[in-house]
């Protein structure tokens, strides 16, 4: 039983003839009909009824039972004829918050996905307290996250800093410098960007006062700085994702939260070929924050929040 015999079985089914069947394998009829003959010698069974003057041709019972395992015997053969490929392609499964999936890492993952054909990602969003335990359990490869990890078999290394801005319609009367004290609690678009900016915002803001909604996601910020005195206060990967709004703009703050510092997560015990998947996206990685003017490349001092 050779996979051109099982081949030649399915294209007749799939075509209803010999004749299509011929022309879709671009043989010839008789070598068409040899080899459904040989097929049938070896199962010592006829597994079509060929009617004279009739074009198509129909399943015997034999045939109509073998089919199904001709399909499987088919995608079987094809399988194991890829099997090199498929042994060339890597998987890397990225975790990241919503932030980093949807605004800074875009270009990053555009530009790996067309470097590097034979990894295949899998972008992931989730919580931080989830990604953490992603990496741990190794569900992940590498996660992002805005607080540092007291996990034992996690890597965490900082990559970048990102700055903090107030967004606001484009008819507020601030502008840049703007302090905290002139900013109305109760026409706040409130997001919660992690525990440092919490501790700046109950510095600033009491936190039995009530801001005017509260969202999860950057993307939903906009949606309600459509009135003067609104305002929010976001990372610049934000700021440059919703800059097609042109009601907003964003501005400098006299007394600004402490910058965002980015962590890459890895699991310090990842397989060989994971190894070689994870290395390759962190020189990517180095590259792209090297040339994005929007964010910092990371260095020690940034650990210090009073810096800005």
């Amino acid at each position: 039983m050779t996979y051109e015999q099982i081949e030649t079985f399915i294209a007749i089914m799939t075509y209803g003839n010999i004749t299509s069947a011929a022309n879709f394998l671009h043989v010839s009829q008789s070598t068409v009909s040899t080899r459904i003959q040989l097929l049938e010698d070896e199962l010592n069974t006829p597994l079509l009824i060929r009617h004279k003057g009739h074009r198509n041709v129909e399943l015997t019972p034999y045939g109509q039972a073998f089919l199904p395992l001709a399909s499987q015997w088919s995608s079987l053969w094809k399988d194991a004829r890829n099997l090199r490929t498929l042994a060339d392609i890597h998987t890397l499964t990225v975790a990241s918050v919503d932030a980093i999936n949807n605004y800074t890492f875009v270009p990053l993952f555009r530009d790996h996905i067309a470097r590097y054909p034979n990894i295949r990602l899998h972008i992931r969003t989730h919580h931080s307290d989830e990604i953490h335990g992603l990496i741990t359990h190794r569900t992940a490869d590498i996660g992002f996250v805005f607080s540092r990890s007291p996990y034992p078999d996690i890597i965490s290394r900082p990559v970048y800093r990102e700055l903090m801005y107030l967004i606001c319609h484009k008819d507020s009367d601030y502008s840049d410098g703007v302090k905290c004290s002139e900013l109305e609690p109760e026409k706040e678009i409130y997001l919660h960007w992690g525990l440092d900016f919490q501790q700046w915002h109950n510095r600033y803001f009491s936190p039995e006062r009530y801001c005017l909604v509260s969202v999860n996601t950057g993307s939903m910020i906009q949606h309600y700085l459509d009135e003067p005195g609104r305002w929010a206060v976001a990372p610049m990967s934000v700021v440059r994702a919703i800059s097609h709004n042109t009601n907003l703009k964003y501005c400098t703050l006299a007394e600004p939260p402490a910058p965002r510092i980015c962590y890459m997560l890895t699991n310090r015990y990842p397989t060989q070929r994971r190894r070689e998947a994870i290395n390759i996206f962190e020189r990517e990685l180095d590259e792209f924050i090297a040339g994005n003017d929007d964010i910092c490349t990371f260095e020690s001092w940034m650990l210090n929040t009073n810096n800005k």
